[in-house]
């Protein structure tokens, strides 16, 4: 069971390391990530049980990344965080480097020059 919000879930509870977030402040911080002024359709309350209830029910799970600390506090187990951070560090590959052209002549274009003042 995927959530809607999983990967804003894990984008906050990633920096957030062993001492984890609390469930209010995770959902306060989704909350305005996906409001705005123009915006308003999301309710809070209703995120917040979306959200707990989510983690709530992973955390019971084996093969889930997150983790329950104590009462209303969750985390991201420490194997999937490494995991995570190998894909995040991964270098970015190098440039192919084009092979060595010679440049191309171009044509020399004629100006051509008119003088009105003689007609």
């Amino acid at each position: 069971m995927k959530n809607v919000y999983h990967r804003e879930i894990m984008e906050h509870l990633l920096p957030s390391g062993r001492d984890g977030m609390r469930v209010c402040q995770l959902v306060r911080r989704i909350y305005n990530l996906h409001t705005n002024l123009f915006a308003n359709d999301l309710s809070y309350p209703d995120l917040y049980k979306s959200i707990s209830r989510y983690l709530w029910s992973q955390s019971k799970q084996r093969k889930s990344p997150f983790k329950h600390i104590c009462r209303g506090y969750y985390c991201i187990k420490s194997d999937v965080a490494v995991q995570l951070d190998l894909f995040i560090d991964l270098e970015a590959y190098e440039q192919p480097q084009r092979c060595h052209q010679e440049p191309k002549h171009e044509p020399k274009v004629r100006q051509l020059v008119f003088d009105f003042a003689q007609t």
